[in-house]
């Protein structure tokens, strides 16, 4: 490799991340804690900064009231078939501050939203509709 190849990669690979960088970045980061608060039921750390009551569109249950009625009835709201999502699935970005992950069960689809809120990811609700 000549020296200005050299010298150019090393510029190259010394620019700080740009900001849509560090925000993916940031993004998996919370991501990743996330699905391990799904996995562990943590319904604390899932519910940090969330707004409450929370769309929740899954059957006929239209949303979450509060953060304690998501504790209290986990199982009901993070079904086996939403944990196996949040479990194999990487969101989308829907948008600078938005990620979703969709998908298509008993002729709806459904989908996971997060958002960013006061410098960081929250868990948005969940909704569901025709396809």
């Amino acid at each position: 490799m000549t020296y200005m190849k050299f010298a150019a990669l090393f510029l190259l690979l010394s620019l700080p991340l740009s900001a849509q960088d560090k925000g993916a970045t940031a993004f998996a980061s919370w991501w990743k804690q996330f699905q391990s608060a799904v996995a562990r039921k943590d319904a604390a750390s899932i519910t940090k900064g969330a707004r409450f009551p929370m769309q929740w569109e899954n059957g006929k249950t239209r949303d979450v009231k509060t953060a304690a009625d998501l504790a209290a009835r986990f199982d009901f709201y993070f079904t086996p078939e939403i944990k196996n999502v949040v479990a194999k699935r990487t969101p989308a970005e829907a948008g600078r501050e938005s990620r979703t992950i969709t998908w298509k069960a008993r002729g709806n689809e459904y989908s996971l939203y997060f958002k960013t809120q006061g410098g960081t990811w929250v868990f948005d609700g969940l909704s569901a509709g025709p396809p």
